[in-house]
């Protein structure tokens, strides 16, 4: 009996080395799953960093646009306002024409990289397009007219049109009627 006692002892052990081995795989198993897991999770945050990377990148790309072209409003703006106030005689000589085909094509290179004007006159006003700089007898909530021309660039406002607001025509009969009454 003693030798079939040390075979139950043998069964014994090698059922015990069974389940430690069993035991060890599993907690190998459960650290090579936190391990997969922990590197699909840097491999998911990499590939987001490079997305918001390459987005910045991108929006200070656009943004150095957008304050060039802002820059260059004004000079449309004085191009615009000479072209307005040539006078009849010259109007048609080939200076003036030059001057329209420059403010043309200089127009024509910002529009291409995304400036697009602003519709004002005759629109009802919107405060995210429009500023209201007075009103005046007009249809209640159109726009009368445009003071500055605003303009957006690749669909944010890079200036907003400097506008006059109709007020109604009822509204100002009414109030100079009450002055004239005080």
């Amino acid at each position: 009996m003693a030798e079939s006692d040390e075979v139950v002892e043998a069964g014994i052990e090698q059922v015990d080395d069974i389940e430690a081995l069993q035991r060890a795989l599993a907690e190998e198993k459960e650290k090579a799953e936190n391990y997969l897991a922990s590197w699909q999770r840097c491999q998911a945050d990499l590939a987001n960093y490079r997305k918001r990377a390459e987005q910045d990148k991108a929006d200070i790309i656009e943004f150095a646009n957008s304050a060039l072209i802002c820059n260059m409003l004004p000079v449309i703006d004085d191009f615009e306002r000479a072209l307005a106030s040539v006078p009849a005689e010259i109007d048609e000589s080939t200076w003036t024409e030059g001057i329209r085909l420059i403010c043309n094509k200089l127009r024509a290179i910002l529009e291409a990289q995304g400036l697009t004007g602003i519709e004002a006159r005759g629109e009802p006003f919107d405060p995210r397009l429009h500023e209201a700089v007075m009103q005046q007898e007009g249809e209640e909530g159109l726009i009368v007219q445009e003071t500055q021309k605003g303009y957006k660039f690749k669909d944010k406002v890079v200036r907003p049109s400097l506008v006059i607001v109709g007020q109604g025509q009822e509204k100002r009969k009414a109030k100079q009627t009450t002055q004239k009454e005080k």
